[in-house]
């Protein structure tokens, strides 16, 4: 076998034509045995920043009488040799140390790429979580040899992954890394070798999956699902009898809790779909909401044959109600009701597209780890939902869009003949045309609503959960974005003659058509081509002269971490410079109209093709489609906003915090009038619930979002019991969030909280850069004590960071935005959570700023109860079920020292509640919890 060197360098920071390397090692390894160890620190010749030695240990006086770089760099090419270098995202080792002038010509291999294809279904490959996931017992440190050994033993853990996959797959992946340079390919050869040399014998795949869970019954063999005009109604006592002790559910459940609460509001649903009503219902945590619904819905449903659509903000909640509590309340009722789930089209695999990129191969390293991961990941699982998969930022997430079944030409005719039914699109429509109880999410619901009802099978009854979400629902779904990198990818996908679409097109075209007829579309091909070159080079000068525009703009603004967003309002529209803004658009706008003309001829001529029966041509003409819409839509709602702006939107320019992406961005005013038609005024029964729907005991701030006036109010409390399970501890010296030494502070208090707990705490924060600091602050600190920090940001998934959380026995989680809610720890995982800084929306905010205008009082009636549903939110993280027990720590004593403090407060339920100093907290929740 062949003797790799495992290589890991520490640095000042990232980018190698600036920083310098602190610390090198490196791991000389032949199959399992280590040969030989290599590690020293590095004068980098600069200062090593604060962050860095908190993350690493390694500071400046540790490196002072270190040797430099171009000491020991004999030594390192003497003990690596002609070996090739394995790295754990060996891209950024190897950039350093080719910098260096070492290296140039090595084989490289990434322990990330490995671990992106063999574990597709992971919830993080930084190394320190992947150590994990393999059950390695060493720690990844932030110190080169410690991470140098992890990599090591991740290689060769991950090599015997490799080795158990079928033969065929291993053969497939070593052929389709032929096509690229790709940091896995040469261990996927040495697996392939290895199998070969054991001779061909079945090898089965080895599997971490969770058991699959009980099926929901999706046959469609039942009468179809009706519309009645007059349905059934239900008796809500003979519903709530299935909630009573004696009752089916405390049969069928071990240690059932009759919850009153829970009774009420199953007697509210079940009124208001048999009467035809409208409910806004919020349920405390803990009351069961989900069966307080589904319970009526569901025997409603079934009596009427009719269907009840059950939407969702997450995707967590959907596969709950699927996989756990649809079965549960089948089971238990004995009940035959038909339940499925349909996600909007780019959440589904298509299988035709996939075996295209498998026959044609892939053209870059990020295609071909995201192709073989789907060919390990198929191996397994054949819902071809991408919610089950892994895709680790936005580079994967483009791939899986060109492999989606997001396709405008793929109708249930031309799938069923082509794919034989085995698209996981078609089968989920077919079980949703079949199903009394349809979960889908709010985007897909507000999808179908905006389209006229073309995305989701009939329905007249809609159960709308975590409905405190529906403003940025629908906000989200009617919004638009597009910047220069977007013009440009789809003039790149569109290509020319002899490459992307057109090219491809042209070559799929040739051998059926008659050489005139092929020579016309040649010559359509090349106008398309030429307009698309011009439309290029206006796109160019018009973000250009945006650009212009908005320097003259920001001229004597500092700068921010934050992206910069300029509101576009009457008043912008007569600033210097704007004119010449509208001319450009004017020219982008008169060119893509001509270059649309000119594809939807070409588009008609792939039509005749394909009716001629040349079926090859039904790709192209699938993307082809698909492009000229998007085209459309972008051309449109950018004229809009240029040229034709509407008063029920808010338009804004944007730029990102390095100031060199450009976006325009529009979003509708309100919401309300939005839900009103489509919901309040189209369907029969909507009923709204959620754990927060309520701003100091009132419904009066979310009537007046989603204008729901008319419409029955129910609000019912939490029937656990906070004052004996919850500490709210609230710091009475901690400096104001942008006072000086709020940070300080604040680190210090995490810190020495999490020592004192263990761990088991989640952090909110309200901004992503507030965040960082605080994680770069805690994170060597804390891993010195064994206590492992997980943070959002660029890579793994807010459910991937969660699954991580739950599962290390010793950790901090930092999040925002998404983690002030939908997080659900049950037990000892969790017992502190750490509010930060009160969640108010950013005033400068073109949404915020544009709605806060349309209230006399902006404050009290508009930032204050958003801003309080959050907090609620927020808090509603920490006790999850009755045996639960915590502290809730709020760090910003504006809930002290402002008038409207007293409003948050109040908003929670009855906690044993302490004020202290910040030293203090970390001894007091150390005794509440009893470590």
């Amino acid at each position: 076998m062949t003797s790799i060197v495992s290589i890991d360098i520490e640095t000042t920071g990232l980018d190698e034509n600036r920083e310098a390397i602190i610390e090198i090692a490196a791991v000389k390894f032949n199959g399992r045995r280590v040969e030989d160890e290599f590690s020293t620190l590095i004068n980098p010749g600069k200062a090593i920043p604060e962050f860095i030695t908190g993350l690493t240990g390694i500071d400046n006086a540790m490196v002072r009488q270190a040797p430099r770089l171009i000491d020991i760099k004999q030594e390192l090419l003497d003990f690596v040799g002609d070996a090739p270098i394995l790295g754990h995202n060996v891209k950024f080792d190897i950039g350093f140390l080719r910098k260096a002038g070492l290296f140039p010509y090595h084989q490289t291999i990434d322990t990330y790429e490995l671990a992106s294809v063999l574990m597709p279904t992971a919830s993080r490959y930084n190394l320190g979580s992947l150590g994990q996931q393999l059950n390695i017992p060493l720690p990844a440190t932030h110190r080169a040899l410690d991470d140098a050994r992890v990599t090591q033993a991740a290689y060769v853990r991950l090599l015997d992954i490799a080795k158990e996959l079928p033969l065929e797959t291993l053969q497939e992946i070593v052929e389709l890394s032929n096509f690229v340079d790709w940091d896995a390919g040469w261990a996927f050869e040495q697996a392939l070798q290895a199998r070969a040399k054991e001779g061909i014998k079945s090898k089965s795949t080895k599997s971490t999956s969770v058991p699959a869970p009980k099926p929901v019954s999706t046959k469609n063999d039942s009468s179809p699902i009706e519309n009645n005009e007059k349905p059934i109604p239900l008796d809500p006592e003979e519903i709530a009898s299935v909630l009573e002790y004696g009752g089916p559910f405390s049969q069928y459940f071990e240690s059932y809790e009759h919850r009153p609460e829970q009774v009420d509001m199953l007697k509210a649903v079940a009124n208001a779909l048999s009467n035809g009503n409208h409910l806004l219902v919020e349920a405390g945590t803990g009351v069961g909401k989900s069966f307080a619904y589904l319970v009526p819905a569901a025997i409603f449903a079934v009596r009427n044959n009719t269907r009840v659509v059950v939407s969702t903000n997450t995707i967590n909640l959907q596969d709950q109600l699927i996989k756990k509590d649809i079965p549960d309340l089948q089971a238990a009722l004995s009940l035959d009701v038909r339940a499925a789930v349909l996600k909007g089209r780019s959440n589904y695999l298509c299988p035709r597209r996939l075996q295209f990129m498998r026959q044609h191969g892939p053209k870059d390293a990020n295609e071909m780890r995201v192709l073989a991961k789907l060919i390990v990941w198929k191996l397994e699982n054949d819902s071809g939902d991408r919610n089950e998969l892994n895709l680790t930022g936005p580079i994967e997430r483009e791939v899986w869009s060109r492999l989606s079944a997001e396709d405008d030409n793929c109708t249930t005719e031309t799938c069923l003949g082509r794919m034989s039914g085995t698209c996981p699109f078609h089968r989920a429509k077919q079980a949703a045309l079949g199903s009394h109880l349809l979960i889908v999410n709010h985007a897909l619901l507000l999808s179908d609503v905006s389209t006229g009802s073309k995305v989701l099978p009939e329905y007249d009854y809609v159960i709308v959960d975590e409905a405190h979400h529906m403003e940025n629902a629908v906000t989200s779904a009617l919004s638009f974005r597009m910047t220069q990198n977007d013009l440009e990818r789809m003039l790149k996908e569109l290509g020319g003659s002899s490459a992307g679409l057109l090219g491809r097109l042209l070559t799929e075209t040739h051998d059926a058509l008659r050489p005139s007829d092929f020579g016309l579309l040649q010559q359509k091909a090349k106008h398309a081509t030429d307009q698309a070159f011009r439309l290029e080079q206006i796109t160019r000068e018009f973000f250009n002269v945006l650009g212009d525009f908005i320097s003259i703009q920001r001229e004597g603004q500092p700068s921010s971490n934050y992206s910069w967003q300029l509101r576009i309002v009457p008043a912008s529209r007569t600033l210097p410079g704007w004119d010449n803004v509208e001319i450009m658009w004017d020219q982008i706008s008169e060119t893509m109209g001509l270059l649309l003309k000119t594809l939807e001829e070409i588009y008609r001529a792939l039509g005749d093709v394909y009716a001629e029966g040349h079926e090859n041509v039904q790709d192209v003409m699938g993307n082809l489609g698909s492009l000229m819409r998007r085209m459309a839509e972008a051309e449109a709602a950018s004229s809009g906003m240029m040229s034709k702006p509407s008063n029920d939107l808010i338009y804004w320019v944007e730029v990102n915090p390095r100031g060199e992406r450009l976006s325009l961005n529009a979003a509708p005013l309100r919401v309300g009038p939005l839900v009103q038609e489509h919901l309040w005024h189209k369907k029969a029964c909507v009923i709204m619930a959620s754990a927060t729907l309520t701003t100091h005991g009132e419904f009066r701030y979310l009537r007046n979002t989603l204008s729901a006036d008319e419409v029955n109010t129910l609000a019912l409390g939490s029937p656990f019991d906070y004052e004996s399970s919850t500490l709210l501890y609230v710091a009475n010296d901690m400096p104001e969030p942008n006072a000086q030494g709020y940070q300080q502070a604040l680190d210090r208090a995490i810190i020495s909280t999490a020592k004192a707990t263990g761990g088991r705490m989640l952090v909110l924060f309200t901004s992503y850069a507030a965040l960082k600091k605080t994680a770069q602050a805690i994170t060597g600190p804390l891993g010195r004590e064994d206590i492992f920090v997980f943070e959002q940001g660029e890579g793994a998934s807010p459910n991937a960071l969660l699954e991580s959380f739950k599962s290390t026995e010793r950790a901090v989680l930092l999040g925002t935005r998404s983690f002030w809610e939908g997080v659900d720890v049950p037990g000892d995982s969790l017992s502190v959570v750490v509010i930060t800084k009160l969640p108010f929306g950013v005033p400068s905010d073109p949404i915020i700023a544009a709605r806060s205008e349309l209230y006399e009082d902006s404050f009290n009636e508009y930032y204050l109860p958003e801003s309080i549903l959050k907090f609620r939110q927020g808090f509603g993280r920490l006790i999850r079920s009755a045996s639960d027990r915590g502290v809730v720590a709020i760090l910003d004593r504006r809930v002290l020292t402002k008038q409207y403090g007293r409003l948050f407060l109040e908003s929670l339920p009855q906690c044993t509640a302490r004020q202290g100093a910040t030293a203090g907290l970390a001894k007091m929740a150390g005794d509440w919890l009893g470590v």
